[in-house]
């Protein structure tokens, strides 16, 4: 059992990309049985899959005496492996009162926060998580039982921005045979049985049962999930191609601050598509998707439906307008209020490109090597490396794999280097054709309203990295590259996980 868990972890790693060679990873371990088992089956792989690895634990100060144990231990089983360990003490409770939020919710902030401290500090490149088949279901069905849409009935993904997580392909019995046959203990919280949280009952009581039924029951949810995923990236996909094809303002809402859905294409289109239409006209106007629920959905296309004139108010600021055959969705009101008066649509957005406040700077011309200094304070420094003066140059596999150093093929770049703000047409060229900026950004979850604050290095033909965010691919380093491009931020390191990607509430 014991190196059959690790070599299926080596393959689904490989499956879903989660490791390259030259990654630093660090794993979130709680000393439970899930962290100790991805802690011992990484270690294992460190070599054949040429990779660093490290740990982090924090101690939440709830369990007194029971966490300061949980951290020693989880010190100790770093030292018995030679995993460099960090241990950060955060009084959640006390975060929890002053955020006025649940003590589950500051326990992920103050788990999050302590990987952002270490990703700047030691440069890790991966967080890995101990989420395995279990957690999938217990999401499932705790996004199912509230309400949820497809999205987060997708449950638990593999891979998101920096997080990883190994153990998504096996489950807990799994686990726990693999820690027995090892001879391995591990801690346990006696707080993961209290029926105070609805996850527990539904792990101690729902899947349990769900098992009595069929013994296959926690796959099945997973499969059930990772479809669902599917079919909302499919969804999402066509969304966001009737948005770029048909709704005014969908490329630049922070510039435009309204966006307008036709009515006449869009009710031709099915429900379901109507649904995800809506929800991402909402997130990018908004800059969030958080707070709206289907009942705002379902009073769209209510709208959607009613005579021109009829509007409605939402959460953000969000006004929505039924204004002859169009759908009009404007932030704090004051775009579609002239609109509204018969002021116009050019009055309209005149208005809003008056209410930008992002600030405008630009180096159109850079010289390399140079140093250039970035509105927020950091610098963002070029120089050249040359190969073939130094030997053995490619064996040593130098290549940076952390998010603010990056290495380009001078030899395809075209034209004048330029270090700027977005624009409206911007691309990366990727392995296989190009992608817009405006899709990286909604990939990577980078709301409208940041996205003017993010740094463009560019030349005449593209976007090569905007970052902290994603580099292009087109122009990658390789064997036979005779000019390097090494571009590195200085200074506060910008791209880390969000608190979408650091929700592991259910880490062993």
């Amino acid at each position: 059992m014991q190196q059959d868990l690790v070599s299926r972890m080596e393959a689904y790693i490989r499956e879903k990309d989660l490791i390259t060679k030259g990654d630093k990873v660090l794993v979130g371990l709680s000393g439970g049985a899930d962290s100790v088992c991805l802690l011992l089956c990484l270690k294992s792989l460190t070599e054949r899959l040429s990779f660093d690895l490290g740990a982090f634990h924090v101690n939440h100060n709830i369990r007194g005496e029971a966490a300061d144990a949980d951290e020693a231990f989880s010190r100790r089983l770093c030292e018995s492996f030679g995993v460099p360990f960090s241990a950060f003490f955060v009084d959640v409770p006390e975060m929890a009162r002053k955020l006025k939020i649940g003590e589950e919710e500051a326990g992920r902030t103050a788990r999050r926060q302590a990987a952002q401290t270490l990703c700047k500090k030691e440069h890790y490149t991966k967080v890995a998580l101990a989420h395995h088949l279990g957690d999938v279901a217990e999401t499932f069905l705790f996004h199912l039982f509230r309400g949820s849409s497809l999205r987060g009935l997708s449950s638990i993904l593999p891979k998101r921005g920096m997080m990883i997580r190994p153990l998504l392909f096996c489950e807990k019995k799994e686990i726990l045979a693999f820690l027995t046959e090892k001879g391995q203990s591990f801690c346990t919280d006696e707080t993961n049985a209290s029926p105070a949280y609805t996850r527990n009952r539904i792990r101690g009581r729902i899947i349990p049962e769900a098992g009595c039924i069929n013994a296959e029951a926690v796959l099945h949810i997973a499969q059930s999930a990772a479809e669902l995923s599917e079919v909302d990236a499919y969804l999402t996909e066509q969304a966001e191609r009737f948005c770029r094809r048909h709704v005014k303002g969908f490329e630049d809402p922070d510039e435009s601050r309204v966006l307008r859905l036709p009515l006449a294409p869009f009710l031709s289109e099915p429900v379901l598509l109507q649904r995800k239409i809506l929800a991402l006209l909402l997130a990018e106007i908004s800059y969030a998707a958080k707070n709206f629920e289907r009942v705002h959905i379902e009073e769209l296309l209510k709208l959607a439906k009613k005579q021109s004139g009829k509007q409605l108010s939402l959460p953000h600021q969000i006004t929505a307008r039924r204004e002859f055959e169009e759908l009009l969705l404007s932030r704090e009101g004051a775009a579609c209020a002239k609109t509204a008066a018969g002021a116009g649509t050019a009055a309209c957005d005149e208005t809003a490109a008056s209410a930008k406040t992002a600030p405008s700077w630009e180096h159109p011309s850079l010289t390399v090597p140079g140093t250039y200094r970035l509105p927020n304070g950091q610098s963002l420094s070029l120089s050249l490396l040359e190969p073939a003066e130094e030997a053995n140059f490619w064996e040593k596999e130098q290549i940076p794999k952390n998010e603010y150093t990056k290495w380009f093929d001078y030899g395809k770049i075209v034209g004048a280097l330029s270090l700027r703000q977005r624009r409206s047409g911007d691309v990366l060229g990727m392995k296989e054709g190009r992608k817009s900026l405006k899709k990286v950004f909604l990939e990577q979850k980078i709301g409208a309203g940041r996205r003017s604050e993010v740094p463009c290095l560019s030349d005449e033909r593209q976007v090569l990295w905007a970052i902290g965010v994603r580099s292009a691919d087109s122009c990658r380093v390789e064997r036979g590259t005779r000019q390097i491009l090494v571009a590195e931020l200085r200074g506060e390191v910008a791209s880390f996980p969000s608190s979408k990607e650091m929700e592991d509430s259910h880490e062993g």
